[in-house]
């Protein structure tokens, strides 16, 4: 019996305390749970109390700030990154919460303004590692908001502004924008003439800025290193140059060698001028009309002309072809190089005639002791060569207009002699034109006189005999009365 009350009493507590566990359980399962204690949003989704997560399991779910105690949070309330937030059921008494800490993922991280250097801009993509931009899965926009993202091999463009998002891993949800405005920087190799040529010409002397390359550039005297050359600075002849690209704040890494070659001016000398008188033609021999040159011309230049000359520079002629209707000849001589303006200069050949004259004496014929004038017609300003009976040789120049008279008394016959006429240009062309005429000088009269007889009686006879030159005519007075003739 006492052992039938024991057994009794046991199963009465046993059963008791399986009530007591059943009910404790029950009041625990209605409990939320938590199954992701990191629970992540992006910024843009304005997340608040209601967007966090946990699993109802009858119970209904609170949200507290607290892991104990407090007031429920409202459903609006936002959220905040990196603050726990605690689950509970409505009656706020399920024990110790379940936490969840709480991460709002924000625009990517990086500077407002930056740039990449390319030697092509198909390197200037989204992936270009010379960005400097934290964060996940970055997603590249054209506009602050909205869009569409553009591809990772997108080339993009200078100065313009991205708009930059990360992804949160977990949710897969993008964030607020990251705006960048980006400059790329095209910074190639530059290209040029590898030898380039200029003039040192008087007062403007080539420069580091005529040296000319692709782009923007800057100039060294080292192939890697060194500080960029003043634009101003003198080029050197024969000196090697350096160039870079530059598109600020890029340089190229690699720059373009030039060689620098400065030529003095082209000097062809000045003008000359040749005469060779008609009548030498055939008598010259082939001249260099480079000698003719003033100056110091140089001997790189080429002659042209109406004649065709041999030896280059030199410039050999045979004159023999030329003629004096085809005069002047003029023969050009031209210096040129790559870097320098051509010079000319130009040689002319003239084929000079031979001057002419003509002589005439006036009166032919005079009495003794009387003058005649003769008269030489001609090339203006020659000079004419005479004597007068072969006699020592005398000139006269004619006047501008070919005249010169000579004008002496002559006392017997006289001939005159024209030899020759020369030019007073250089050369002198002379011109042999023999010819002679004369002056016919005819003796004065003589007459004398006598009486016969000298002394006579008054009323008287007497004879006057006029005793001289045959056939003359003496003209005479008697007592001073008018003149007769006899």
């Amino acid at each position: 019996m006492t052992i039938t009350t024991l057994a009794k009493n046991t199963f009465f507590h046993i059963v008791l305390l399986l009530a007591l566990l059943s009910q404790n359980n029950k009041a625990f399962s209605q409990c939320p749970t938590v199954s992701n204690a990191i629970q992540s949003f992006c910024d843009t989704q304005l997340p608040t109390v209601a967007n966090l997560v946990a699993t109802d399991n009858g119970g209904g779910i609170r949200w507290y700030a607290n892991a104990t105690g407090g007031t429920p949070l409202l459903s609006s309330v936002a959220l905040i990154n990196g603050q726990d937030y605690f689950a509970d059921d409505n009656t706020g008494s399920c024990g110790p919460r379940q936490g969840v800490v709480v991460t709002i993922l924000s625009a990517p991280t990086g500077a407002n303004f930056q740039g990449v250097c390319v030697t092509n801009l198909t390197q200037a993509t989204p992936l270009n590692p010379q960005f400097s931009i934290s964060g996940n899965n970055l997603q590249w926009y054209t506009v602050p908001t909205g869009g569409t993202a553009i591809s990772n091999s997108t080339v993009l463009n200078d100065n313009t502004i991205y708009y930059i998002s990360q992804t949160d891993p977990a949710s897969t949800c993008q964030t607020s924008r990251l705006p960048v405005f980006v400059n790329v920087g095209l910074v190639s190799t530059p290209s040029g003439n590898l030898v380039q040529e200029f003039c040192n010409v008087s007062g403007n002397t080539p420069t580091v800025a005529d040296l000319v390359a692709s782009g923007s550039n800057n100039w060294y005297l080292t192939s890697s290193f060194g500080i960029p050359l003043d634009p101003s600075t003198p080029l050197i002849n024969g000196q090697f140059y350096y160039a870079t690209t530059v598109d600020p704040p890029c340089e190229s890494s690699t720059r373009l060698e030039v060689l620098v070659n400065i030529f003095e001016p082209n000097d062809a000398g000045s003008d000359g001028n040749i005469g060779i008188c008609v009548n030498q033609i055939s008598s010259t021999v082939p001249f260099d009309l480079y000698s003719f040159l003033g100056g110091t011309p140089d001997n790189t230049g080429i002659w042209s002309g109406p004649v065709v000359t041999t030896n280059g520079f030199q410039g050999t002629i045979d004159v023999s072809s030329l003629t004096l209707s085809g005069s002047p000849y003029v023969f050009t001589y031209t210096v040129s190089s790559s870097a320098c303006v051509s010079d000319v200069s130009t040689v002319t050949i003239t084929v000079l005639p031979l001057p002419t004259v003509v002589a005439s004496v006036s009166p032919l014929t005079i009495c003794s002791g009387t003058s005649a004038t003769v008269t030489f017609t001609g090339t203006p300003d020659a000079t004419v060569t005479y004597n007068i009976n072969g006699g020592t040789n005398q000139t006269i120049t004619l006047n501008g207009s070919g005249i010169a008279t000579l004008t002496n008394n002559y006392f017997t016959n006289t001939t005159v002699n024209l030899l020759s006429i020369s030019t007073n240009s250089s050369p002198s062309c002379i011109n042999s034109q023999p010819n002679s005429f004369d002056i016919t000088v005819v003796p004065l009269p003589t007459a004398t006189a006598s009486f016969s007889p000298a002394t006579v009686c008054s009323n008287t006879s007497s004879t006057l005999t006029f005793t001289g030159t045959p056939n003359a005519t003496v003209t005479f007075t008697i007592n001073g009365s008018a003149n007769q003739t006899i």
